[in-house]
């Protein structure tokens, strides 16, 4: 029989490797001090400026890229758009001063799966990283209602009936039939990251918090049956 190797086991969790792309030097120096100190992070590289960035991209892609809204040249928004097309295995966590729930939005809808802001502990940090290198979505809770609350109070609804796309129809109906978001992005072919956008769109217009409000108000409304 053959004798069993010494060789040590060796760690089987694979490291998640990240890329900051941010122009502020003291937001780095802290980033990486972070980061490097974490031993389920590989910091792979860092970008200054969004030309920079696309560069880095081609040579080597991480799992997750931090990405600052206001970068020298193109801004966040463009570069989350064309990141999230070509490099749809890239993650993209928003890590920025920017609070407004346009920004939240806007970036989301351009391909971000998460938006933390700088404010943020390190702990938080960490946990954005792991969820949406898993493919899930990240958005700090507190800033999750503050941006509801935003809109809820600043744009008072009306009993208009709201227009909804056709997509946005078929959300909300499967939200209706009581599906989660994963179950809706498998049965309507489409990325959870969509879905989550689609059911955010649909609190907006509708005027609710939450899917109980969703559904209500679409019966009400008699969008739904």
């Amino acid at each position: 029989m053959t004798s069993a190797s010494n060789t040590p086991a060796k760690e089987l969790t694979m490291k998640i490797k990240v890329s900051i792309a941010d122009d502020h030097p003291i937001v780095l120096t802290g980033l990486e001090k972070i980061l490097k100190g974490h031993p389920l992070v590989e910091l792979c590289n860092i970008s200054r400026n969004g030309e920079n960035l696309l560069n880095n991209l081609e040579l080597q892609e991480p799992d997750v890229l931090l990405l600052d809204i206001q970068m020298p040249g193109r801004q966040g928004d463009e570069l989350a758009k064309i990141i999230s097309e070509k490099y749809p295995a890239v993650s993209i966590l928003v890590l920025t001063n920017m609070d407004q729930a346009f920004h939240v939005r806007n970036m989301f809808m351009n391909g971000a799966k998460g938006y933390l802001l700088k404010s943020a502990d390190q702990y938080t940090l960490i946990e954005a990283i792991e969820t949406v290198s898993r493919g899930n979505q990240y958005v700090d809770p507190a800033l999750r209602d503050q941006m509801l609350h935003e809109l809820l109070d600043t744009k008072k609804r009306t009993s208009s009936i709201p227009t909804l796309t056709k997509r946005e129809k078929e959300v909300l109906e499967l939200i209706a039939e009581e599906m989660t978001s994963p179950q809706i992005a498998k049965k309507l072919y489409i990325s959870l990251s969509t879905v989550e956008n689609h059911r955010l769109n649909l609190l907006f217009k509708l005027g609710v918090k939450n899917a109980v409000g969703l559904v209500r108000k679409a019966i009400q409304f008699g969008l739904i049956r």
